[in-house]
């Protein structure tokens, strides 16, 4: 009888964070993926669109990738599929709604690679990999958890859920599935571990559809409300309310307008007839019949309800009484541009509600009782939290070992970890050692070190550009430097010290000329140096600094 060989998992992203997840399985020189996706940037990032994972690990094991399984649409699990498309053409599995918010993100050449619609019901056999599907609530309808089934055991992933005993959609957890796993026995179980922190269940959806009401009731004037273009449930219920309230629904935002139109058209949202009005003509509509649905529920700088709060919406400006609500919980790093926007929307007149002051949102993950109660269905070996920074996966393994799961058995992996098992063992083997790769309008790669510490730099103390202009052949200064400053505070005696200045490039060209440096390139760095020291030495600031030296 062959020996069987061990299964290799590898997470790239998701443990360390909350996002950027994606996770390799590994076997008989096979891989499939799970989930692809990015995370949004924190303060620190700046001018960062968004994070991805580093693919080197995929792109050296190319020819082993069999196939992509996505578990659901958020950003967090299919933003970085464009770009892991240009390295790998491997079919993508999804279901129906995660198919056509996919496909919207792909150019023309990405929409060939090959697609297979996920039924849950239909187990799909990817070489020594037997996936099988079970629906899972969450805050997006066509969400999937995976049981993995494998010649050592069978691995259980539970895919982004909570356990929501009366869905809008009215598609509740598989528990038949989970449990017919569980009695035959899993292996191991990855686990959620976003909402690990909290207490008890995570609310029901429909709770925030009674908040709705409640604050329609509320409303005499317009009401504005922003969520995540992909929280499909949400926007059900707000399309409901509104009809039910006889409002009209006026959308703001592209994302959100393309989310809608696609799940609309393929099921998954229905909008009431005569419910949505072009956000063109919402001034001939009286103000207390007029719903806005926005994007910008994180403060994004280029979101439609910032620019409202900027004072910078094409269409619409903040009246004194809208009623303004943010129906979402902010991802972590996101807390101060959200504070920011709700300052300035309230500084304009309207009435803003928002999690921590009003029902206006409930999680879309499990809270440490629906853990508990996936743990005990599933009754794993080993137990290995995913999907969550270093405080949630702690949590997590807590429960675990408080639901009798033996202490060793608990894997605590990081980002790049090589988590090799078999039947009798689950270890982590190695580390991978993974760069960050940031997303910067068209551009992409691993810009940390540099890039970011002279953003973080220019952002503190500006920018200071020394010109001078020499000629090479006689070795002598051609003119007096010129100094251009950008972001650099202004002190009472600047004038004096950009004389200094003057004085200390004149001297430190000539000083470069004594020296026989006379490439301007090098005598730029010979003086940048010089000035970087005296400018720091005289007014305790290190704002960045660049010399252009002309040659004649």
């Amino acid at each position: 009888m062959p020996k069987k060989s061990s299964l290799k998992v590898i997470p790239l992203g998701g443990l360390n964070e909350i996002g950027k997840n994606l996770t390799i399985f590994e076997k008989d020189n096979q891989i499939i993926i799970v989930d692809c996706g990015i995370m949004f940037p924190d303060e620190e990032m700046m001018g960062i669109d968004f994070v991805i994972p580093d693919f080197t690990y995929i792109k050296k094991n190319i020819q082993k990738v069999k196939a992509i399984i996505i578990t659901h649409g958020h950003e967090d699990h299919i933003g970085a599929l464009p770009f892991l498309l240009k390295e790998v053409r491997a079919p993508v599995y999804a279901t129906k709604l995660t198919l056509g918010l996919i496909k919207i993100k792909l150019n023309s050449a990405q929409k060939q690679v090959e697609f297979h619609e996920i039924d849950p019901d239909i187990p799909v056999e990817i070489g020594p990999f037997d996936v099988h599907f079970f629906r899972v609530n969450h805050s997006i309808p066509d969400g999937v958890g995976l049981i993995i089934k494998t010649d050592i055991g069978n691995i259980v992933h539970s895919g982004d859920f909570k356990i929501d005993q009366t869905p809008i959609d009215g598609r509740i957890t598989d528990f038949f599935k989970i449990i017919k796993a569980g009695e035959e026995g899993v292996l191991a179980l990855f686990c959620d571990s976003t909402n690990a922190e909290e207490s008890g269940y995570t609310l029901p959806e429909k709770d925030v559809g009674k908040t709705l009401v409640e604050k329609f009731n509320q409303a005499d004037k317009r009401i504005i409300i922003a969520t995540f273009a992909s929280h499909i449930h949400r926007i059900q219920q707000i399309m409901d309310v509104a009809q039910q309230f006889g409002k009209k629904v006026a959308i703001s935002g592209k994302s959100m307008l393309k989310t809608i139109r696609i799940s609309s058209e393929l099921g998954y949202l229905k909008i009431p007839d005569r419910t949505i009005v072009p956000i063109t003509k919402i001034d001939d509509l009286p103000v207390n019949d007029i719903v806005i649905l926005s994007t910008g529920s994180q403060g994004e700088p280029l979101s439609a309800l910032n620019k409202m709060a900027m004072g910078e919406h094409k269409r619409v400006q903040i009246m004194n009484g809208d009623m303004v609500i943010i129906s979402a919980s902010p991802i972590p790093g996101n807390e101060k541009a959200i504070s920011n926007t709700i300052n300035r929307l309230i500084k304009q007149g309207a009435d803003v509600f928002y999690e921590s002051i009003a029902g206006v949102h409930v999680s879309g993950h499990a809270a440490r009782e629906e853990i508990k109660m996936l743990i005990g269905l599933v009754r794993p070996k080993y137990f290995i939290p995913i999907h969550g920074e270093d405080k949630h996966k702690t949590q997590n393994a807590k429960i675990a070992i408080e639901m009798g799961i033996n202490e060793k058995n608990v894997i605590m992996a990081q980002n790049g970890s090589v988590i090799k098992m078999n039947s009798n063992l689950c270890r982590i083997s190695n580390s991978l050692n993974l760069k960050t790769i940031y997303v910067d309008g068209i551009g992409k790669g691993n810009i940390e070190d540099m890039v970011l510490k002279d953003r973080r730099l220019l952002s503190r103390d500006g920018i200071i550009l020394a010109l001078a202009a020499i000629d090479e052949k006689n070795r002598k200064l051609v003119n007096q430097p010129e100094f251009v400053l950008k972001g650099v505070v202004y002190l009472d005696n600047f004038d004096d010290i950009m004389q200094d200045c003057k004085e200390l490039v004149t001297d430190a060209i000539q000083s470069a000329f004594d020296e026989n440096i006379i490439n301007a390139a090098m005598v730029e760095s010979y003086v940048n140096d010089r000035l970087e020291k005296y400018i720091f030495k005289k007014v305790k600031i290190r704002p960045i600094v660049t010399t252009k030296i002309t040659s004649i």
